[in-house]
């Protein structure tokens, strides 16, 4: 009986390690690629809220910008949930998937793209991540 019991936790551990790799080879890229065009979305729409308030988009550097859009303005007004601030580093700068800064492109139009290196941590190669990357 207790040989019985060990071949079937044996079998089901083998089974939950088994799926637990798939998870991490299969799913967990496509998420963390996913969970970075998010952030750069969420970014981007908070800023087009701002600018509904202000006339113009917030300006000045990435850290700067993201200041702004929670609540270092004059209106005092956060653009972005409090929950936000744990895609910040400790400098203020916002992290993507695999904890690098993202990059602020600026617009013609006084807007800007985020963009993530991506996985490879590379900028303007073919796995950079952007809000268009969340619309997929």
């Amino acid at each position: 009986m207790l040989r019985k019991c060990v071949i079937a936790i044996t079998l089901i551990s083998a089974v939950i390690l088994l799926c637990s790799l798939a998870f991490y080879f299969l799913y967990w890229p496509k998420l963390q690629q996913r969970n970075a065009a998010l952030i750069a979305y969420i970014l981007e729409e908070s800023a087009l809220s701002y600018k509904k308030d202000y006339d113009a988009y917030p300006t000045g550097s990435g850290t700067e910008i993201v200041a702004s859009l929670l609540g270092k303005n004059t209106r005092n007004k956060s653009y972005l949930r409090p929950e936000f601030r744990s895609f910040l580093d400790d400098k203020g700068y916002v992290s993507d998937s695999w904890n690098r800064p993202f990059r602020f492109d600026s617009q013609s139009d006084g807007s800007f793209k985020l963009r993530s290196a991506g996985p490879n941590g590379v900028f303007d190669d073919g796995d950079d991540l952007t809000s268009a990357n969340a619309q997929k």
